[in-house]
């Protein structure tokens, strides 16, 4: 779906530049076309790979390549480009980026021109949803919500803690690195659910379902995400926040950051002990998956101002875990 654009004040129509020159560039403006309740203005195509003469698309001509791409947006006051490219035109994207952020030209990318889980215009995450001030706020509750629950279960630590140092070996709690907003790595606190040393041998590998490495309790733990209860000290500590995108550890950001164009954008806000992704989407056991997740976490990132949506992911998470459906 078609994400619905901010229209200035000032005017009734954005212009546009659609960069990319594909079937979903086409698809694209086929959408714009029948919604002009979204404002823009198509001036035309731009065709990252070099200009073809006479090219046009429903009589929008290509009016430009990535070379010229600056003088194209002055000379058509364009107000915003919308960026839809091909797996072949990827290596454009760079330099696209910084050709908007020259000419201070706002943007909105498709964060993945051939993959169904990604077909509605994305907004730039850099420009988050949330303002400075509603940060602070948001900081706050975090805070001050994380605070209580730790007092309030602090008698389920005790019995959680004594039940994993009767089952197996080992220590209580388990630390991982992971990437938190903006690439900072921090330690993500849980109670210990697998053998120790799972890693050990193996290397950073993803938990599958019915993971041998996971114990008994660690199963009963995962189900109904007790597991992540200690994760209520990396709120207090600022690393997290209540709900966002999960924190990944940096071996698997790396590998996703070349795989899937938009995953670095993920890191725009604080990762989350719940999240939009978590509660909609299953085990993510493929890199399909991961795109599914990613879609979700874009979309959360795109509302985060929104009670109504932190209301549900909050409400979806209590069934997860009064049912069991953790992973």
């Amino acid at each position: 779906m078609l994400a619905k654009v901010d229209v200035k004040d000032h005017q009734s129509t954005i212009n546009t530049l659609i960069i990319g020159w594909n079937n979903e560039a086409a698809n694209l403006y086929d959408r714009i076309l029948n919604a002009p309740a979204l404002g823009y203005n198509i001036k035309g195509f731009i065709r990252p790979a070099g200009m073809q003469e006479d090219s046009f698309y429903k009589n929008v001509p290509v009016v430009g390549d990535i070379s010229t791409l600056s003088k194209t947006i002055e000379s058509n006051s364009i107000d915003e480009v919308l960026i839809v490219l091909s797996p072949s035109e990827q290596q454009f994207l760079t330099e696209i980026l910084s050709e908007c952020k020259k000419t201070e030209t706002e943007y909105r990318v498709v964060a993945d021109a051939y993959d169904a889980a990604y077909k509605h215009v994305v907004r730039d995450v850099i420009k988050q949803a949330l303002k400075p001030g509603e940060f602070g706020v948001r900081r706050v509750i975090d805070f001050l919500g994380s605070l209580f629950m730790i007092i309030l279960l602090f008698p389920l630590f005790i019995i959680v803690a004594l039940a994993i140092k009767i089952e197996s070996p080992g220590t209580i709690f388990y630390s991982q690195q992971r990437c938190g907003k903006d690439g900072k790595i921090f330690p993500v606190f849980k109670f210990r659910s697998m053998v120790q040393n799972a890693e050990k041998i193996s290397g950073p590998v993803w938990a599958q379902k019915n993971d041998p490495r996971i114990t008994k309790l660690g199963r009963f733990m995962r189900k109904t995400r007790i597991d992540e209860l200690p994760q209520l000290m990396n709120i207090i500590r600022g690393d997290m926040s209540f709900i966002g995108p999960r924190p990944e550890r940096p071996f698997f950001v790396d590998s996703f950051k070349k795989q899937i164009p938009m995953y670095i954008n993920r890191l725009k806000v604080k990762p989350g002990v719940t999240g939009l992704a978590q509660v909609t989407v299953g085990y993510d056991e493929t890199l399909e998956d991961v795109k599914a997740k990613i879609s979700a976490d874009i979309k959360y990132i795109e509302q985060a101002d929104s009670w109504k949506m932190n209301i549900w992911v909050l409400w979806k998470t209590v069934f997860v875990v009064l049912l069991g459906e953790g992973q």
